[in-house]
């Protein structure tokens, strides 16, 4: 992709990148609506690319152009609607929770982890005509139990399959690191699972905004049962006392609202 190949240059050529950007329509304006929205809180409305990479660098446009590309590759599986406002409600709270709590990790690669997180679920629908009737047949949301099920009937787990489109996406290594890992959250951060810190980290921020999430929005039907231990792990990881954390979360579902 001639894109991807001049965002990686050591000295990127910024007026090629804006025309490539500006050659697909579709990409051109989903990142001018993305970059104006609330998330990055800029003060003035930004209407031209050359603009948008002056004022948030090649790195976060490329991410952008990214999110974008695998958006729209997965939404050919049919109705996503749910699916995605959840991926953006837990990538938005995951930032915002990144800021409240002082955890130092990057911002745009846990916002592409919060998206995509759960990117094998609409492949796994892609891929197997039953995947749907399958999770509507699954009770609570273990996330251990979820990947064993997978695998026994499908072969492999939505969990592997995401972080292998993140690897083939040359996604950060941290990315799909934190995909795969999912259903072996706690042992991660109890450290009885290898994992370097920064995946722990962003494990840990994910899973209290997937908390949150799931008080205020459900998708496809699971319900989030073993939530809790989850959550216990990753607040005593990130040495965030409970009643800290209920009050900020309460808030945050108050402005979801």
């Amino acid at each position: 992709m001639q894109l991807a190949q001049q965002c990686r240059q050591e000295d990127p050529d910024i007026a090629c990148i804006a025309e490539l950007i500006m050659r697909d329509v579709a990409i051109y304006s989903a990142i001018l609506k993305e970059i104006n929205s609330p998330y990055y809180g800029l003060s003035s409305h930004i209407t031209s690319i050359p603009h948008a990479i002056g004022l948030l660098g090649i790195e976060r446009i490329f991410n952008q152009v990214r999110l974008i590309i695998l958006r729209n590759t997965l939404s050919k599986t049919g109705r996503m609607e749910r699916f995605w406002d959840t991926a953006q409600d837990v990538s938005r709270l995951s930032t915002v929770l990144v800021d409240k709590l002082g955890v130092n990790i990057n911002r745009d690669v846990l916002y592409t982890l919060g998206m995509l997180h759960d990117c094998g679920l609409p492949l796994m629908v892609q891929a197997f005509d039953d995947y749907r009737d399958f999770l509507k047949g699954i009770q609570g949301y273990d996330c251990s139990a979820l990947q064993q099920q997978e695998a026994q009937r499908f072969g492999f787990s939505h969990y592997q399959i995401g972080a292998r489109m993140a690897e083939r996406w040359h996604l950060p290594e941290s990315i799909a690191e934190c995909i795969r890992l999912q259903p072996e959250l706690i042992d991660v951060l109890e450290d009885r699972v290898e994992a370097d810190e920064q995946s722990r980290h962003l494990l840990a921020v994910l899973t209290l905004a997937q908390d949150i999430s799931a008080e205020y929005r459900y998708y496809w039907r699971i319900n989030p049962n073993d939530t809790n231990p989850r959550v216990e792990a990753a607040l005593s990881f990130l040495a965030v006392p409970e009643y800290d954390y209920l009050s900020l979360k309460e808030t945050l579902i108050e402005t979801m609202a």
